[in-house]
């Protein structure tokens, strides 16, 4: 009877003892790893990773002018997103606010990522005091395989995304 109980106490410690993973068993781990990654990666292919890239800019860019939005009514100074152009393609684009000293880049410059076309008729999308656009703005972004739209509502201020993909 009494060696039922020191076996299990036996087994208990031995488990206590060992509460790392060995070299092997994380070797192996990550090998699982970048396979499941390869496959993933030749199945779906890069224009998957291009799409997700775009998807992500068009967020980006409907956050920011949400923020822009934000800012000019809480600090009752017009803030706007100034996008720089090349040809017709928007590169990127910046946060600013309007100062009696001068506009001042509120936050940092993002840039489109490779294998996204953004285009724009307006450079600067500016919102006054109480939070209304200072015109009706229309953002296109395409991927690879998808495209959005983000629209801002003059009235409002409201910022609008929509898929655009036929």
């Amino acid at each position: 009877m009494d060696k039922w109980p020191t076996e299990i106490q036996r087994m208990a410690r031995r488990d206590d003892s060992r509460r790392a993973m060995s070299l092997l068993e994380l070797t192996v781990v990550v090998s699982i790893l970048g396979l499941l990654s390869v496959a993933a990666i030749s199945r779906y292919g890069s224009s998957t990773l291009a799409t997700g890239g775009a998807e992500g800019f068009a967020r980006r860019l409907s956050l920011s002018l949400v923020h822009a939005r934000r800012s000019t009514i809480s600090t009752g100074d017009n803030h706007y997103l100034q996008l720089a152009t090349s040809g017709s393609q928007v590169t990127s684009f910046s946060l600013f606010q309007r100062a009696g000293g001068g506009d001042v880049q509120v936050d940092q410059t993002y840039t489109v990522p490779v294998d996204v076309t953004v285009t724009s008729a307006a450079t600067t999308l500016e919102f006054d005091f109480e939070g209304s656009a200072l015109a009706g703005y229309s953002i296109s972004i395409a991927g690879p395989t998808r495209s959005w739209n983000v629209s801002v509502v003059a009235l409002t201020g409201a910022v609008r995304v929509t898929e655009t993909t036929p």
